[in-house]
């Protein structure tokens, strides 16, 4: 009871006999239809039963004609003119001068309309974000096979160049350059001890 807005509440007798768990249903329908909810029920379906205050309409069912809703700023004519858009007969909505009222079922259609909505919304959001994850993907694997690319290249060349008869020469004459460097370097250091 808490979580509707009930007007009135109702008791009905389940059953004469007074035992849990047990209806009579011809007992259940005489009570209703002699107290008038049945009435009662046929008569509010027949009116506009489901209303909803423009700010909250507009709030809710804004994602319905977002261009047209976010351009007005007086809610009840945001609210008329996103009923208009989603083509709503207008037989089954008035426009009040607080409230958008609907008959019944209506609100229903709404919500599908909303649900929709939402659902394409999702799905293009969903497309976008895994292009964006595949196009990243993409990219960190052609730079690895770039990487790899070059290091074959070297590799090759290296192994190319082991087998070169000069590169063996160089090798053999490398650690006599650097003999000759460090004899430069003592002498040079001999001089300064001899200065200082």
């Amino acid at each position: 009871l808490r979580s509707t807005q009930p007007h009135f509440v109702r008791c009905i007798i389940p059953n004469e006999l007074k035992q849990p768990g047990m209806i009579d249903s011809h007992l259940v329908m005489h009570q209703l239809t002699c107290n008038g909810v049945l009435e009662g029920i046929r008569i509010c379906r027949k009116g506009f039963p489901n209303r909803m205050v423009y700010p909250d309409f507009k709030q809710r069912y804004m994602i319905l004609a977002p261009a047209t809703m976010a351009a007005e700023a007086d809610p009840k004519v945001a609210a008329a003119k996103c009923l208009e858009e989603v083509k709503l007969d207008p037989e089954s909505y008035r426009i009040g001068h607080t409230k958008v009222f609907f008959r019944a079922g209506v609100l229903g259609q709404m919500e599908e309309l909303r649900d929709d909505r939402l659902g394409k919304i999702m799905g293009w959001m969903q497309s976008y974000i895994r292009g964006y994850i595949s196009r990243r993907e993409f990219k960190k694997l052609q730079e690895q096979r770039l990487a790899l690319q070059v290091v074959q290249r070297n590799l090759r060349k290296y192994l190319s160049l082991r087998t070169w008869p000069w590169w063996k020469m160089w090798q053999k004459v490398k650690p006599l350059l650097n003999v000759q460097n460090v004899e430069e370097e003592m002498r040079k250091l001999e001089e300064k001890v001899a200065k200082a």
